[in-house]
């Protein structure tokens, strides 16, 4: 049911996304027109570009569309202007603007209408359509998609036309009219099958792909997502419609059980949204992942996703989103346990009363809670919850749904001691759900059956539903489903006193629950967020450069003002120059002539003229002389700024590069602390899988034999035997939690440690493994006692021991012998077996390294040796190892000697933890 409501998200972000697919080629070629346009054309080539770039690059997209409208309005242009209002709609609730988007959309359409533009008037009724799809204004949306429609049916615009039959499908789907949401997403594949833009026809084939496998159709979505594929590889530019294609097909992956390629495609899709912001995608992708992980019991990576996913949703105003998530929430909440939260959840969604919440979430919300109040025993409540639900998907049609309220509904009547009624609707939930091909819902179904059959001692029915509910468990991959199944095959082995074979589901169970909660796929996920932490360090970094550049380019670009300046004021000069010396020449010329003409009478008044002219060039070129000086001082004035700004932008050049400097060694830092500290974690995780594993696994068996035993005498030997195991087990807890301090002061945990104490309790905590035949020696007495770490001392003991008894020769019996010696103020542990034995020249490189192993035949993962050597090195201490193959080999670990009196020393100057075994 949540898979469907996820791809209902995906197929609302309808109408932009093929066009903005257009080639760069195509962008470049408006970019340049623009530059040559004016008035009505101008606005048309604004307009188109906004049109490009919505989902793609924001900024350009509000540059372009208020340019746009602002022309427009100056030219009086109504209808480029009413485009341009209903492209800022288009923008703004994608962005999640929705008021906004509301008032300019509806804007757009009356200026369209004044301009009797239909074709815009058509493509912005759509608009508001897609835009209350969006806000689950379903009525509203239908009305709008109508209008459209009214418009371009009888139109030749086959895009839009297919883009109204696309939405239409979203808007069925939204409630839960499959028929009909199936029927327009086909006319509109069939309208893009003869239109030459393929991309439009692989956006529409990727969600029918997500419809089919909603649906549980697996095999058919792969069919429409390998077309949709073929088609967006031909378009390099088109990576939005192809993050999409993976996106869906990761989740198919996950249901086939391919993690590895599925957790790659996730990766990828999810870096590309966040990288171009296309956060509605994004928040799909990560409720995706939180169901996912939830399937395969991950609750805390499940959370972790589900709540950055609300975080986002909630910040963009995705109201629908958000329901849907914290319902999900609320069921990984059930599943750990924790009644109250998910049942506060559940009553938070019903009790809100949102409009803009799903009829499909509200009947989630519904089954939650009366699962919930199930558990709670309050069942009166829960049966009016969960028939609420029946009825709600009864009318809808969904089979899938159906199978789970009515299998929730029989738990129910289970808890209830009302097994024929639990039954009955066990049976009619089985039937659904094969009706849905729903493996989870037969799963589920199959085994509560089972579990009913058993309490009223129908056997061989039970073992048949249980074999059942196993195979559909392996098909959905349901972990959580199949550890059930394992305790209820091993209750119906006990009850039918076939106790080894209980014992033997009973360790299926343990060790698939401890295989589910220790997975690489989590580690993959963590590492994935320190990564995307270090991606952000280099964009700030990249920022601070950006910063200094563009500093380097004002101080540029002044200098160049500076020196055209400069020119022009030289120019200005030469030219003032020239205009003197023509004048001169010009007055020189006309006195000749003059002088000619005239009587030599008038020679003394044209010298007076030539006194007074000569007289007011000196005036002019005082008068010129003063401004040049006055321009030599604001050159100089503006020669000292630079220099002032050359100064400050040295400053803030020095300034950047320390920053920079203190982040990358921050960075580096931070990266060493990482690695150092899940080295850490690595080595007590192993560390705590080694030593409990034995204890653990032997108390569950020797406790189910108890139960099942009649005879008391042969009760207590199993009582006293889960005492001592129960003893080993604590000390091995003690020691483990002294391992988790002695990282930081390992010196305060110093003690008088007994070798032959030691080595007597690793053999204990290994009894399992023994099969009596065994030659076990030690011989202390050269050194019967060391100071030193008990916990680290008894864990190498225990690995040493372990890895002799694992890698047994078959061809003798085995023969271990421990000894213990002082040489040169250390002591010397050795520990001899008679085993397989390796080629230490072969694997000398390999030897005490992390999954390195010399033998494949025997289970295992290679971290003994690994965990070994970094505990003797804890304790300042070597180890070395000689071996042959098919000999055996002999570990000598070399640890240093301390002395009482230090012992005494360091208890005197450090207080005792409590539980450290150290005493003055």
């Amino acid at each position: 049911m949540n898979c469907s409501k996820a791809f209902v998200f995906l197929c609302l972000l309808v109408i932009v996304s093929g066009h903005t697919l257009a080639q760069s080629k195509v962008i470049d070629s408006l970019e340049q027109r623009l530059s040559k346009a004016s008035q009505q054309e101008k606005v048309d080539l604004l307009n188109q570009l906004t049109y490009e770039f919505i989902t793609r690059d924001n900024d350009k997209v509000i540059l372009y569309n208020r340019q746009a409208t602002e022309l427009s309005q100056q030219i009086g242009y109504i209808k480029g202007e009413a485009v341009a209002f209903a492209y800022r709609g288009v923008y703004e609730y994608l962005s999640g603007q929705f008021t906004a988007a509301h008032h300019d959309l509806h804007r757009g359409l009356t200026l369209s209408i004044q301009a009797g533009d239909r074709a815009n008037q058509g493509y912005t009724l759509l608009q508001l359509g897609v835009c209350a799809l969006e806000e689950v204004e379903n009525d509203s949306a239908l009305f709008y998609f109508s209008k459209s429609y009214e418009i371009f049916k009888d139109s030749s615009n086959a895009v839009t036309l297919s883009k109204i039959y696309r939405n239409m499908s979203a808007l069925y789907g939204q409630r839960y009219d499959y028929e009909k949401q199936q029927l327009y997403l086909d006319r509109a594949i069939a309208i893009r099958r003869l239109l030459p833009d393929k991309i439009l026809l692989a956006d529409a084939l990727t969600l029918k792909a997500g419809n089919m496998f909603a649906s549980g159709d697996l095999d058919g979505a792969e069919v429409m997502l390998d077309e949709a594929e073929l088609l967006v590889k031909d378009y390099e530019d088109d990576a939005e419609d192809f993050n999409d294609v993976q996106h869906l097909r990761a989740l198919i992956f996950f249901q086939k059980g391919r993690f590895g390629e599925a957790v790659a495609l996730f990766d990828s899709a999810r870096v590309y949204y966040l990288k171009k912001l296309l956060i509605r995608k994004y928040i799909t992708l990560l409720t995706d992942m939180g169901k996912v992980f939830s399937d395969r019991a991950e609750y805390e990576l499940s959370l972790n996703n589900l709540y950055d996913a609300l975080k986002l949703s909630k910040q963009q105003g995705f109201e629908a989103d958000t329901y849907s998530i914290r319902n999900r929430i609320g069921w990984v909440n059930f599943h750990l346990g924790d009644m109250m939260q998910a049942l506060r959840i559940a009553n938070e969604a019903l009790g809100s009363g949102a409009k803009r919440q799903l009829q499909g979430d509200m009947a989630e919300a519904l089954m939650l809670k009366g699962v919930v109040l199930t558990e709670l025993h309050n069942f009166d409540a829960a049966r009016m919850a969960l028939d609420s639900v029946i009825y709600i998907y009864t009318r809808w049609g969904d089979d899938r749904a159906l199978s789970e309220a009515l299998m929730n509904r029989g738990l129910l009547e289970a808890a209830q001691n009302h097994p024929a009624r639990a039954l009955a609707l066990y049976r009619e939930s089985i039937q659904r759900a094969e009706n849905s091909d729903y493996s989870y819902g037969l799963a589920w179904s199959q085994w509560a059956a089972a579990d009913v059959y058993i309490h009223s001692g129908n056997y061989t029915e039970a073992t048949r539903l249980l074999d059942l509910s196993e195979q559909f468990c392996h098909r959905a991959h349901a972990n959580e489903l199949l550890i059930r199944n394992y305790n209820t095959r091993r209750d119906l082995l006990a009850a039918q006193n076939k106790f080894k074979e209980s014992l033997k589901f009973s360790m299926l169970a343990s060790t698939l629950k401890d295989s589910v909660h220790r997975t690489d796929l989590a580690r993959r996920f963590v590492n994935l967020e320190k990564t995307q932490e270090i991606e952000q360090r280099d964009r700030d970094i990249k920022v601070l450069q950006k910063d200094k550049q563009l500093a380097e380019d004002k101080i540029h670009l002044q200098e160049s003002r500076l020196r055209q300046q400069y020119i022009l004021l030289i120019a200005g000069f030469i030219v003032i120059a020239l205009l003197a010396v023509l004048v001169f020449v010009y007055y020189r010329f006309y006195s000749r002539i003059k002088t000619l003409n005239k009587v030599i009478t008038d020679k003394n008044k044209n010298i007076q003229a030539q006194a007074n002219q000569l007289q007011q060039m000196n005036a002019e070129l005082k008068h010129l002389y003063h401004e040049v000086s006055e321009q030599n001082e604001e050159i100089q004035t503006q020669a000292n700024k630079l220099a002032e700004s050359n100064r400050n932008i040295s400053d803030l050049n020095r300034g950047l590069e320390r920053m920079v400097a203190e982040k990358t060694l921050e960075l580096r830092t931070t990266n060493e602390e990482l690695v150092k500290h899940n080295n850490e974690l690595l080595q007590f995780s192993y560390t705590v899988s080694h030593n409990l594993r034995g204890p653990a696994v032997r108390l569950i068996g020797l406790a189910e034999l108890a139960q099942a035993e009649k005879d008391i005498v042969h009760v207590q030997r199993w009582i006293e035997l889960i005492s001592k195991t129960a003893s080993d087990l604590d000390i091995v807890i003690k020691d483990l939690n002294k391992v988790l301090d002695l990282r930081n002061e390992p010196d305060q945990y110093l003690e008088v440690t007994e070798l032959e104490k030691e080595w007597k309790q690793c053999i204990s905590l290994l009894q399992d493994s023994f099969t009596g035949e065994e030659e076990i020696v030690a011989d202390f007495h050269a050194l019967p006692r060391i100071i030193t770490i008990k916990a680290m001392l008894q864990s190498t003991f225990y690995n040493l021991l372990s890895n002799a008894i694992k890698f047994r020769s078959p061809e003798r019996k085995l023969a271990v012998t421990a000894t213990s010696k002082s040489v040169d103020g250390k002591a010397i542990l050795e520990i001899r077996d008679n085993g397989l034995g390796f080629d230490t020249q072969l694997h000398k490189e390999k030897l005490f390294k992390l999954y390195k192993r010399f033998h494949t035949h025997v289970e295992g993962r290679g971290i003994g040796l690994y965990l070994i050597k970094a505990q003797i090195e804890v304790l300042r201490g070597s180890i070395e190892v000689e071996s042959e193959l098919g000999r055996g080999s002999t570990f000598r670990v070399t640890l240093p000697l301390i002395l009482e009196e230090s012992l005494q020393h360091t208890v005197h100057n450090q207080p005792a933890e409590p539980g450290s075994g150290i005493s003055e």
